[in-house]
């Protein structure tokens, strides 16, 4: 079932440890409230990495006035048992586009650029269907229309899936191409540009601008689940994960909290008009102009210039998270209040985590530290199941095999064949312990906030009956249905399900057929996803093809 088209992770596999308790730090002339809060958001870290099976964390909290604390909890390296160090270098992934989107308007006000120039004129080599209107800004923003992580130059050419600036999706392809702008524009490399305007006036001295194997030595050692065919339960085994070389605009800086510390710092700054040593105050006021609406990242969030905000319990906040193959990142900014943090875990994107959780809590906790009033209630830490009794029944197959699901509270059981396991939601259904749908996972359907169906894969199964099974998809349909791989470790496989009069995704996102042998992935009539299939034999396509990115068939 696991699909995330964002999150695609040998070595035996082991339980990430809780034995190295966290260790809070404080720089600057922090209170007994604040040493307090510090003392709680250590304590919330533990409980979180420990719920989570995270291997390792650092965090930093800092307000205007120039406070800041640090925590450091579990191991850098869980096979040598050796804890995060102050010093240990975590890759910060998208965060980088905040980062890149500052360098690019240091460049608009030297002139170099300007907001309105046409992707057409700054990148002629590269052209885009339906995006001769594609602007600078349309590619900060994510409004372009491009597909998420297609290739520059897939077979057939870019194409964009809506108007520029009309809808809003998440591109990292746009902000890989802001990088080559910046090298062509300001004649010499991303990395030298965002040292040179972003990183060293600002002081971050530990800093990488680019993810390189030859500094991996300074790095935590990332890891993520064993398997990358199925959703995970959490806590659950990790096993090292692949090194991956980047240079990309869309995520190739690698930090430290000391050094985030001063770039979180600096965004509240930023947030209230302020350029610093990046961008002069008049610059910065436009930076933060006109941020466009970005449904796709949060209900009444909005996104500009590589920053979302996002509301949260009547406050607005400056966020941005960063998955990579090894590590998952969070910022938070309470510009209002002055206060801001960052977290880092050293796991990948295959558990399909951000510890944004954690940045959240610690801004409302040094809030209320120098506020008073209630104290803030922090979100759960350990998976649950709202509403879990809605998705309990018995359910059974054409063929008579049957699995019960049991609601105890707020978790879900399943019993299959007298075995009884774990069920976690997971991106539109359902991981499972039970080997027999650990990889197919479960999606249950509802009627009347009662399961009335569940599919594993093409399985179908009734709590009722009577109901009536639906009939089998077609030959054609069935042709396309199989497992297709991506040996690339931001990808994995893909496992397309014919059930229901329809092409299926993973089990969860709907293919629907366009023109040309084309079919757009998700729900959205403006998804500029596309899926392909082709290379057919014995009437069956040996390759999918998602938005420019090759899967060959295997084991179907």
């Amino acid at each position: 079932m696991k699909l995330d088209r964002r999150a695609f992770v040998g070595g035996a596999a082991i339980l990430a440890a809780s034995a190295q308790a966290a260790a809070a730090t404080s720089m600057g002339a922090g209170n007994s409230a604040q040493r307090r809060a510090l003392g709680e958001l250590a304590r919330y870290v533990e409980q979180h990495r420990t719920d989570w099976g995270l291997p390792g964390m650092t965090v930093c909290v800092v307000d205007r006035d120039g406070y800041a604390g640090f925590i450091r909890s579990g191991f850098a390296h869980l096979e040598r048992r050796e804890p995060v160090r102050e010093d240990h270098i975590f890759q910060i992934g998208s965060i980088t586009k905040m980062m890149v989107a500052l360098t690019i308007w240091s460049m608009i006000q030297e002139g170099k650029l300007a907001p309105t120039d046409k992707l057409t004129a700054l990148m002629p080599e590269i052209a885009v269907a339906n995006g001769g209107d594609i602007t600078l800004q349309h590619l900060l923003n994510h409004t372009t229309g491009m597909p998420d992580d297609a290739p520059l130059f897939p077979e057939g050419g870019l194409w964009s899936g809506y108007a520029p600036g009309s809808n809003w999706s998440y591109c990292n392809l746009g902000y890989d191409m802001l990088g080559l702008i910046v090298a062509r524009r300001d004649g010499r490399s991303l990395q030298a540009a965002l040292e040179a305007r972003v990183l060293h006036p600002l002081g971050m001295t530990q800093t990488l601008s680019a993810i390189r194997v030859g500094d991996r030595a300074r790095y935590a050692q990332g890891y993520g689940p064993p398997y990358n065919d199925r959703a995970s339960l959490r806590p659950g085994p990790m096993t090292q994960t692949t090194w991956i070389d980047t240079d990309g605009g869309a995520g190739c800086v690698a930090s430290t909290a000391r050094d985030m510390a001063i770039f979180t710092r600096f965004l509240i700054g930023l947030a209230q008009g302020g350029g610093g040593a990046v961008l002069s105050d008049a610059t910065a006021v436009q930076f933060m102009a006109a941020p466009a609406p970005a449904p796709g990242w949060a209900e009444g969030a909005s996104y500009g210039n590589g920053i979302a905000r996002v509301p949260i319990e009547s406050r607005q906040y400056l966020h941005h998270t960063g998955g990579m193959i090894s590590f998952s990142s969070s910022i938070h900014v309470d510009a209002e209040a002055g206060i801001a943090a960052f977290a880092s875990s050293n796991v990948g994107g295959g558990l399909s985590y951000r510890p944004r959780d954690v940045t959240l809590f610690a801004c409302q906790l040094l809030r209320n530290a120098r506020d008073g009033g209630i104290a803030p209630t922090p979100r759960p830490t350990r998976a649950k199941v709202d509403n879990a009794a809605h998705f309990a029944g018995v359910f059974t197959a054409a063929n008579g095999d049957a699995f019960e699901v049991r609601a105890a509270g707020d978790q879900l059981k399943l019993r299959y064949q007298g075995r009884e396991t774990d069920m976690q939601f997971a991106g539109g259904g359902f991981a499972c312990g039970e080997p027999a749908f650990a990889v197919s996972g479960l999606v249950i359907e509802l009627e009347n906030d009662r399961a009335v169906r569940a599919w594993a894969d093409d399985r179908e199964y009734l709590v009722n009956v009577a109901l009536g099974y639906k009939p089998p998809a077609s030959a054609e349909l069935r042709a396309f249905a199989g497992r297709y791989d991506n040996d690339d470790p931001w990808y994995g496989p893909i496992t397309v399900i014919a059930r229901d009069g329809k092409l299926w995704a993973g089990n969860v996102a709907a293919l629907t057929p366009l023109n040309n042998g084309l079919w757009r992935f998700g729900d959205e009539d403006w998804s500029p996803e596309r899926v392909r299939f082709d290379s057919v034999v014995n009437g069956r396509p040996t390759r999918l093809i998602f938005s420019g990115n090759p899967f060959v068939r295997r084991f179907s």
